[in-house]
């Protein structure tokens, strides 16, 4: 499982993106998001690559602020719609 940090900016998406690349594959690439405080359109642009993948993502425990950036954004659809507990 991927965590991501409390502020999910540029750095931080770049920072991830070998271990979302390496992790991608048949079976949805698990993402705990319960520690995002903010988060900007790198990291968004990382998520939706990922959801848009072979195998897609599974969001575990998205935080309200998560939740809020996605709705904002209008990508709820794309990112969150298997979110597990």
């Amino acid at each position: 499982m991927i965590t991501l940090p409390p502020l999910c900016d540029r750095s931080a998406a770049a920072a991830l993106l070998p271990e979302f690349a390496e992790s991608l594959g048949p079976a949805p690439l698990a993402v705990d998001a319960s520690k995002v405080e903010k988060i900007g359109q790198a990291m968004l642009q990382l998520l939706v690559s990922a959801a848009r993948s072979e195998g897609g993502i599974a969001i575990h425990r998205p935080s309200s602020a998560f939740t809020a950036a996605l709705c904002l954004t209008g990508l709820d659809h794309i990112v969150i719609e298997g979110v597990a507990a």
